[in-house]
């Protein structure tokens, strides 16, 4: 069971993100990079080039990966990527841009189907994570899922029904170990009604929940898990990825729009 010490959940930490942003700033050149209200977490390497070369911004380059401000969101709304894939990675970076004043994230990118019946190019909206992964334990107490913000994710399906897109409301399974996904979860998840296999989402949940601020997760469909044979289909996301962040992008602006009210 995690955490194996208990008694941490009331405990304080001996690093804290806002320790560690004073010390990130005060080794940092130039004037301090005012933060936005929102952000993508972006895991795809390609389509954080495709943020960056179809939009105009800045960039920030004091985080573990590349935070790019989009210049017609006023520098209100920032996509990070380029720190690579996971809970744990997600988690820090998700810490420091809180303490440094972002409240809300929009995690996006792809996932393993387990249904059949979702369609490449729907999305897919993540209510609650099964968290079968380390990191979000030490965040709040143990128990099967984590869950997106309420709220916040009431408006990201009113935007996307405004939108017209086709998409799916559900749960998925969060798990660090992809290449351990195996035939008995994958048939015991799926008969619970799990949509999707990521590998962020419930550490996303978690940490926004433990720092009180929003958090959602999107994603494209990339691989069907079928109990017969795995269907990949990473070849044929690009497009689909596309969209998401279109999607995205113009979500956290109306978002970032309605708090500036």
């Amino acid at each position: 069971m995690f955490p194996n010490l208990r008694e941490k959940y009331g405990a304080e930490p001996v690093i804290t993100p806002k320790a560690h942003s004073e010390y990130r700033q005060s080794k940092t050149e130039g004037d301090a990079v005012e933060p936005p209200q929102a952000v993508i977490f972006c895991y795809s390497n390609a389509l954080m080039r495709y943020f960056t070369d179809i939009y105009e911004g800045r960039e920030v380059s004091h985080y573990y990966g590349d935070l790019f401000l989009f210049a017609d969101t006023g520098h209100s709304v920032g996509v990070m990527g380029n720190f690579g894939i996971g809970a744990p990675t997600t988690a820090m970076l998700m810490d420091e841009l809180i303490a440094d004043g972002v409240e809300a994230f929009l995690s996006v990118g792809i996932a393993g189907s387990l249904d059949d019946s979702i369609e490449m190019g729907d999305f897919i909206l993540c209510d609650k994570a099964i968290r079968d992964e380390g990191t979000s334990h030490h965040y709040v107490e143990s128990e099967k899922f984590a869950h997106a913000s309420e709220s916040f994710t009431a408006k990201l399906k009113e935007l996307l029904k405004n939108r017209d897109e086709t998409f799916h409301v559900g749960p998925s399974w969060t798990t660090d170990a992809i290449y351990r996904e195996t035939k008995a979860e994958i048939e015991r998840y799926a008969d619970e009604g799990v949509l999707t296999v990521d590998m962020e989402a419930s550490a996303v949940f978690a940490v926004a929940t433990h720092r009180g601020v929003d958090a959602g997760s999107i994603f494209v469909i990339s691989d069907y898990l079928g109990l017969s044979e795995w269907e990949p289909k990473f070849h044929m996301t690009k497009e689909d990825l596309h969209h998401l962040g279109d999607t995205a992008k113009e979500m956290l602006t109306a978002y970032s729009n309605r708090r500036s009210i």
